[in-house]
């Protein structure tokens, strides 16, 4: 096996979109036109005011193999969250289940077929405990983009390219589709024309000459509205917990 393509794990900030007429064509390298910035930050907008909600995503996964073959594995992402504090989120495949939840000043994975689930300290906003897992930990969750995207305008310098392709329809939404570069990964997005959220994502891995991708069309519930309580982790029964490791620190905690 050669390559995986990486689970959504970079900053969606880090996205662009393009201007109101669709083109068939690219524009000039490293152009990201105005009106990319204005429609991420619309978006943007929109995701932040949600104080809670739910998300069913299904993905699918293209694994390399040695031969330069691509194979491609389906799966769902579940989300739910209460802002600023609180998520779980599940990820399903046949190869593969975890549960992640984040509330009360920590962290914890869960591997229901396994049985066996870790927690360390995690406390602070949603974006703060991600960015712990990920340089303390190694931890980087499926679309946990969607909690901090927007927060870090600095991200923004690291766009190559954006521009609008043209609106498409995703099930029965219309949605406008863009198309991105930036160092390591091409993006693409489609954002919902009636209420700015993001219908789909595609994210190619162009450091493998194979360009495996991710891909993930998200189904939105904004009626639901969880609180911290109802998204607290209790262990299963006869469940065992292990320990990760701090990789700054080297020793277990």
């Amino acid at each position: 096996m050669r390559s995986r393509i990486k689970c959504l794990c970079m900053p969606l900030a880090l996205l662009a979109a393009s201007t109101a007429h669709a083109q068939t064509t690219a524009p000039a390298a490293d152009v990201v036109e105005p009106a990319a910035l204005t429609a991420m930050d619309k978006m943007s907008a929109k995701l932040i005011s949600l104080p809670a909600f739910a998300l069913k995503a299904d993905v699918t996964t293209e694994q390399v193999l040695d031969t330069g073959q691509k194979l491609q594995y389906g799966g769902t992402v579940d989300i739910r969250a209460h802002r600023p504090d609180a998520f779980k989120i599940s990820a399903v495949s046949d190869i593969q289940h975890r549960d992640y939840y984040f509330g009360g000043g920590k962290f914890t994975i869960l591997a229901p077929r396994l049985n066996y689930y870790a927690s360390v300290p995690a406390t602070g906003s949603i974006g703060q405990a991600l960015d712990k897992l990920k340089t303390s930990y190694g931890i980087e969750l499926p679309l946990a983009d969607l909690f901090t995207w927007g927060t870090d305008q600095s991200l923004r310098m690291r766009i190559k390219s954006g521009y609008l392709i043209r609106p498409e329809k995703i099930d029965s939404r219309t949605c406008t589709h863009y198309a991105f570069r930036q160092e390591q990964v091409d993006w693409q997005i489609w954002i919902d024309d009636s209420d700015q959220l993001p219908c789909k994502l595609v994210i190619t891995d162009t450091t493998d000459p194979s360009m495996p991708q991710y891909a993930a069309v998200l189904h939105w519930d904004l009626q639901a509205q969880p609180s911290a309580a109802d998204l607290a982790f209790a262990p299963p029964a006869d469940a065992h917990q292990i320990m990760l490791v701090d990789l700054a620190k080297g020793d277990k905690k």
